[in-house]
């Protein structure tokens, strides 16, 4: 095992064209030093930069890898944003018994990578006579999971908790420890820590084949013919772990895409409700939730809709989906049926034909895991599913564990995003740095300093979606109407990239066409 020096790691591009400065550019292997890796992760998911994360604490020389141009840009960024307490998880399943270890763990993580956060609670209502009557069960169900501080509500507890609930509502459950978390910030977190620690990113990546898979060590090749040598081989890689699993004959597993679409209401809304509200589960699905964000709007979904893999509409909406979404939301909230929807989208969970939390070590070869069918807890789950996977890396995998007393666990103050932290109502800081006095985005109040500071940030991010996820710009009620031009300008500026090259999400979106 290499021993992993202290010290900033490589973030780098696998990028094309003029979109990314030249310094940032994967260009060749040598890049990333001669000696093999001991982890190389595949799949800059949340699950994949939790686990590198983790595995930045150890004296250990990791790499993490996406096909992407920024992390969490697959199924991570297309979630409900609930850190659940798996008070509804089947007892006694490695899923409930994550679940139930991270959601302790939430609330001291967040505040050390400055993710925002909030405990609102949960209630989940029944509407009918036959959902009345599961309550028992499931409060039953939350008790055998550990959830001991749920309890069953009648009638006029519910509306007391929520007075906009339905006058036709006949009881419900109190989960108070169901929370919710800014989800594109934590998987950004976890891979800023793991790159302070030494971790190399390579981002824009994909990994098309596999040379050596039984060897000690092997070599990841990408689709530009550039190869990367390492010991152990993670493949967290979500719906595209099945055609990685192929490039290693591992075990066959069966997954599809489980599209859940969303609508997203005005932030005028979120005051009508104060907590998550969930509807009684049925043997097919969780529901239609309504949820406030962390962001200040509501949300209402998902859908639960299994599509084939590689599926070119996974992540698009339908009219019909949408209509669903929106009857089944004001079931639960009747006045949902007045608010405006300002957006959608349409998240892609990776179901597995065989189970959740899919893990094989050894997967065929020695030093390969293959960690699958992570569905809509894996937001949740992540920092307790890291530790899992470092144990059993240990185990079954000979990868040996030396703590790094240097090793930080934690982001600066500052790295809380601007508009949880606001800058320009510091009157000092606006003083000394007028940008932040200057709003380039006025529906949600984002200042040049604060996309400034996202170009900055550790992982150098080059796209207007990866600037969007850390400072709100082009997420407001005009959705980008007004600001798309002046943010992509000042990506064209500070990076020195024609603005004609300046990207949506990587190489292919360009902002201009140009013939």
């Amino acid at each position: 095992m290499d021993q992993k020096s202290s010290g900033q790691g490589n973030i780098l591009y696998d990028w094309p064209g003029e979109g990314c400065e030249s310094s940032l550019k994967f260009l060749d292997s040598a890049q990333l030093g001669p000696q093999p890796y001991d982890v190389a992760i595949i799949g800059a998911g949340v699950v994949g930069c939790a686990l590198a994360y983790r595995l930045s604490q150890f004296q250990l020389r990791v790499l993490l890898v996406d096909k992407n141009f920024d992390v969490g840009e697959g199924s991570s960024k297309g979630n409900s944003a609930i850190v659940h307490t798996g008070f509804d998880a089947t007892p006694g399943s490695l899923e409930s018994k994550l679940v139930t270890q991270a959601s302790q763990q939430w609330p001291a993580l967040a505040e050390k990578l400055k993710i925002p956060y909030d405990s609102c609670g949960a209630v989940l209502l029944a509407i009918d006579d036959e959902q009345e009557a599961q309550l028992p069960k499931i409060y039953q169900k939350a008790l055998a999971n550990g959830i001991d501080d749920v309890r069953l509500l009648v009638t006029s507890e519910v509306r007391e908790l929520e007075p906009n609930a339905p006058e036709y509502v006949r009881g419900g459950l109190l989960v108070p420890r169901e929370s919710i978390a800014d989800p594109f910030t934590a998987s950004i977190a976890f891979a800023e820590v793991a790159l302070a620690n030494g971790v190399d990113l390579l981002l824009g990546a994909s990994i098309v084949a596999i040379e050596n898979p039984s060897a000690t060590v092997k070599t990841l090749v990408t689709s530009s013919e550039k190869r990367v040598t390492t010991r152990i081989i993670v493949n967290a890689a979500g719906l595209g772990s099945r055609a990685l699993a192929d490039c290693y004959a591992g075990q066959p597993f069966d997954i599809n895409p489980r599209r859940g679409q969303f609508l997203i209401f005005d932030k005028f809304s979120r005051s009508l409700i104060s907590r998550i509200l969930l509807p009684v589960p049925t043997p097919q699905t969780k529901g239609v939730l309504v949820i406030p964000t962390i962001f200040g709007n509501l949300i209402a979904g998902p859908t639960a809709e299994d599509l084939p893999l590689d599926s070119p509409e996974a992540t698009c909406t339908t009219s019909d989906g949408l209509q669903a979404v929106f009857e089944g939301a004001a079931r639960l909230f009747p006045l949902l049926r007045g608010q405006a929807v300002i957006s959608t989208y349409a998240g892609a969970r990776c179901n597995c034909a065989q189970g959740s939390y899919l893990i094989r070590y050894n997967d065929h070869h020695p030093g390969v895991v293959t960690v699958t069918g992570i569905r809509s807890t894996g937001f949740t789950s992540s920092p307790a599913l890291a530790d899992y996977l470092i144990q059993g890396l240990a185990d079954n995998c000979e990868l040996k564990l030396e703590e790094r007393r240097d090793a930080v666990d934690s982001r600066p103050e500052r790295a809380w995003p601007g508009w949880w932290r606001r800058p320009f109502e510091n009157t000092e800081l606006v003083k000394r740095q007028q940008n932040y006095g200057r709003i380039v985005c006025t529906c949600e109040n984002v200042s040049r300093g604060e996309v400034i500071d996202a170009l900055e940030s550790p992982l150098k991010p080059r796209t207007l979606d990866a600037v969007k996820r850390r400072t709100r710009v082009l997420m407001g009620r005009c959705q980008a109407f007004e600001c798309l031009v002046p943010v992509a300008e000042i990506i064209s500026s500070h990076c020195r990239i024609p603005l004609g090259k300046v990207t949506k999400n990587g190489p292919g979106s360009e902002l201009l066409n140009t013939y």
